[in-house]
C-alpha cells in the first residue's frame, strides 16, 4: 500500500505546474552606465498604483547595474517602472510589456522623466 501511495504522490508531482492566473517570476536587467536603484516599482500601465519596492527581493537590497532582479508578485501585463537612484533621483519606463516576455532592460536612453 505504501508503494501504491508513493507512486500516486510521485505522479501528481511531476505534473504540477503553477496554477491558472498565479504570478510568476520576472526579471529587471540593469543595463545602465553605473547607476545602483534602491527603489524598483511596478504599475499597472497608466495608473499610478505601484507595487511594493522589489529592489528588496535583492540580497544587498538595490539593483546594481550589470546586476537581474528577482521580480515576485507579477501577472503578465503592461507596467510603468518607477525607479529611485541612491542619490534619491526618480525616473520612469513607461509600457513595459511583460504579457509574452518574463523579463526587461533598464538602459539609460529609456529613462524619463528623471527627477
Amino acid at each position: 500500500m505504501k508503494f501504491v501511495t508513493l507512486a500516486v504522490f510521485a505522479a501528481l508531482a511531476v505534473g504540477i505546474s503553477l496554477p491558472a492566473g498565479a504570478a510568476a517570476n520576472h526579471f529587471a536587467y540593469n543595463d545602465t552606465a553605473v547607476i545602483s536603484f534602491t527603489g524598483v516599482y511596478l504599475a499597472p500601465a497608466g495608473t499610478t498604483e505601484w507595487g511594493p519596492n522589489q529592489a528588496l527581493n535583492d540580497d544587498d537590497k538595490e539593483l546594481d547595474f550589470g546586476e537581474r532582479l528577482t521580480l515576485t508578485g507579477l501577472n503578465p501585463g503592461i507596467y510603468d517602472v518607477k525607479l529611485v537612484d541612491k542619490k534619491g533621483r526618480t525616473c520612469f519606463l513607461h509600457h513595459v510589456d511583460l504579457t509574452k516576455a518574463i523579463s526587461f532592460d533598464i538602459r539609460d536612453a529609456a529613462l524619463t522623466d528623471c527627477k
